[in-house]
């Protein structure tokens, strides 16, 4: 990666950075603090990994992501540097995360950005984006996934996220157990780099939110000032993130950049982030979208759903896994919720078999109403069950919730047979295959 970047002239440094890392809320936060900047007419890039329906949503700039033209043209002059570095034989071949990469620091530079929010793929340490400069690192909440890349503890996961603090950068630290608070601490102090914790800087009046209708209402109250929060984003742990968020962009603020507590405030109401707890209808059945795929993001979504619908009929669950994250643990998490589960399986290569996860979840005395090939399918058995008082709740993986998503409201997918079955191939194949 450093290699392809230094053949493209090293776009990566020509921008101020933001460097987002964690388990839980980096996505979230990201967008948080780009929407913010964006509201003050500060020329944002932003990239986030996964997608729900296009590569293209993962590169944006101030909420709208990359033109298709665009797309194709940043791959067709990249890849002459793809080439490059496949050729000194030494140094493997481009991945297509690590391509993708690329294209959004290049996305960035040509479209003269003032600032790019990076979100970290996976762990940080050896990510791809972690050749960035950064203004401030923030690590969101860390928690047990990807045990068989990252460690099985806390403390060796929080290592590798903590991997993105770079010497003298400000590091923002978001909600941690004492095991992680500790790793990161550590880490910050070794590198010289202050450490905010944004749970003791930007307090929640009341320690509570108000949620009105599919938006929350909050105070946080910092040492600067304070901001009257209203958010499109449902749940404690967004509230959580907009704190992180908001601890961030006083370090940015404090930096020179231009920004002010209106402006952050109005950032954060346009939020954009789909999938996260995503009310997509409330007629007849309510139909609900949330990305969780682990223990901590599904007891995060339990405490949602309970504030959300506290008077409601049956929870009908369209539900599926994909292998690397604990599938059965996710779905222990929400069983208090008495769920009639619909099994199924999403496009995604890795995505768990539903009979294997249907058995699984029996195991648990979780109650298996039907077991689908499709999450289409899925949805529509779930709609059969439905009356107009209960509510279908797609969950499991962000690619349950994209495929509920492109169901109810009619949004054609990217498709990508060319891949065949690779959705992350190890290396890229070239174009026009």
């Amino acid at each position: 990666m450093e290699t392809l970047l230094a053949l493209m002239g090293d776009p990566h440094l020509s921008i101020p950075t933001v460097h987002v890392a964690g388990t839980k809320g980096k996505g979230s936060t990201s967008a948080m603090i780009a929407a913010a900047t964006t509201a003050h007419g500060i020329r944002t890039g932003l990239y986030t990994s996964p997608h729900l329906h296009t590569f293209r949503e993962r590169i944006q700039v101030d909420g709208q992501a990359v033109a298709e033209s665009d797309f194709a043209e940043l791959i067709d002059n990249l890849w002459e540097h793809v080439e490059a570095v496949a050729s000194l034989g030494d140094r493997g071949t481009v991945t297509v995360f690590e391509m993708l990469t690329a294209m959004a620091f290049e996305h960035f530079r040509l479209k003269k950005c003032q600032l790019q929010v990076i979100e970290v793929g996976l762990g940080g340490r050896l990510d791809a984006t972690n050749l960035v400069r950064p203004r401030v690192s923030v690590i969101t909440p860390v928690g047990i996934d990807h045990v068989a890349v990252l460690g099985d503890t806390i403390p060796k996961i929080a290592a590798e996220k903590a991997g993105i603090i770079k010497p003298g950068v400000p590091v923002v630290m978001g909600r941690q157990t004492i095991e992680g608070r500790i790793v990161i601490a550590d880490v910050a102090r070794k590198n010289h780099s202050e450490l905010v914790d944004a749970m003791a800087s930007a307090r929640v009046d009341n320690d509570t939110a108000q949620i009105s209708g599919n938006r929350q209402h909050f105070t946080v109250r910092t040492a600067r000032t304070s901001y009257a929060v209203d958010l499109p984003l449902l749940g404690p742990h967004q509230v959580d993130n907009a704190r992180t968020a908001i601890a961030a962009l006083e370090v940015l603020w404090q930096s020179g950049l231009a920004l002010n507590a209106a402006g952050i405030e109005r950032g954060l109401a346009r939020t954009s982030w789909p999938a996260r707890f995503q009310v997509l209808s409330t007629a007849g059945p309510s139909v609900v979208v949330d990305g969780a795929h682990n223990a901590d993001s599904a007891l995060a979504l339990r405490t949602t759903f309970e504030a959300r619908f506290p008077v409601r009929g049956k929870l009908i669950m369209v539900y599926g896994g994909t292998r690397g994250h604990d599938a059965t643990e996710t779905a222990r998490q929400l069983a208090p919720l008495k769920p009639a589960v619909v099994v199924t399986r999403t496009r995604h290569p890795k995505a768990i078999d539903p009979v294997e996860l249907g058995i699984a979840l029996r195991g648990l005395e979780i109650e298996v109403a039907a077991i689908s090939p499709t999450t289409d399918a899925a949805y529509h058995a779930a709609l059969a069950m439905a009356t107009p008082s209960d509510v279908i709740l797609g969950t499991g993986s962000l690619f349950v919730a994209a495929e509920m998503i492109e169901t109810v409201l009619g949004i054609e997918p990217e498709l990508y047979p060319a891949l065949r079955g690779e959705l992350m191939p190890t290396a890229i194949p070239a174009p026009g295959v």
